[in-house]
């Protein structure tokens, strides 16, 4: 019953997107794809590039970070713009921003698949088709993570509308705290610690296990990364029915 309710959601979603757009749901497989060129224009045509074949390194870091990005900003409004139906239709309102991010991750996993076709059309000699089944670990830990993000976004904003107003800073401090347009060993000493907390860095790094280096570092790691975000995202859901209990009369 309730993953129907969550259906209806997305389904409405995507009529509201799609209603006053041509292209509805696909303006987001642009952002990832214009942020890999332009990143690559400057690590090639006027910076030397980090790593060989930076195309890849930065695309496999770039995808699961534009999605969170796309996703956070997406959820950030979506309980407190919708007043009446929060008011009218008692449910369990975190489906709200969880919504949105099934919605995103459509062209998430759209380019994420073209991507994995692309490698083996130009034959990329590190690509391993036996370790792609394994890209199901990140892809669920990415998809935990960002719907943590959401949650917790969308509550905030019922409450304050300031976080509307540095979530860019944010997210933009965050993107150069994860090793993505550069070489995870060029992390400094001083930020060890942060990085090593960080579960998008450890996300990153499995999707490269499997699209850039060809092999799985730590098989545990990535379970033990999934495991946490499964954590985190329960803790959301938690904090989210505590604080939401008067969320009608608040947004």
């Amino acid at each position: 019953m309730r993953l129907e309710l969550l259906g209806t959601l997305v389904e409405r979603q995507l009529r509201l997107r799609s209603k006053r757009s041509v292209f509805g749901v696909v303006w987001p497989l642009a952002a990832p794809l214009l942020l890999l060129a332009l990143y690559l224009f400057v690590f090639t045509s006027v910076f030397t590039a980090p790593v060989d074949r930076y195309g890849v390194y930065l695309f496999a870091g770039l995808l699961p970070w534009t999605f969170l990005v796309q996703a956070s900003h997406d959820a950030l409004q979506s309980i407190s713009f919708e007043p009446e139906l929060v008011r009218r239709a008692p449910m369990p309102y975190h489906y709200l921003p969880l919504a949105r991010v099934v919605v995103m991750a459509i062209p998430f996993l759209a380019l994420l698949v073209a991507f994995v076709v692309y490698l083996a059309v130009v034959g990329d000699e590190h690509l391993r088709p036996v370790l792609l089944p394994m890209l199901a670990v990140p892809v669920a830990s990415t998809l935990l993570v960002v719907a943590t993000i959401a949650v917790l976004l969308a509550l905030l904003d019922v409450f304050s509308r300031d976080l509307r107003y540095v979530l860019h800073n944010l997210l933009t401090v965050w993107f150069f705290l994860v090793p993505i347009v550069y070489d995870r060993r060029m992390v400094g000493p001083q930020l060890q610690a942060v990085t090593a907390v960080d579960p998008m860095r450890r996300v990153v790094e499995q999707y490269r296990d499997v699209l850039y280096d060809g092999r799985i570092a730590s098989p545990v790691a990535h379970v033990v990364t999934l495991g946490a975000c499964a954590a985190l995202f329960l803790a959301s859901l938690v904090l989210f029915r505590r604080l939401a209990v008067d969320l009608a009369k608040d947004v």
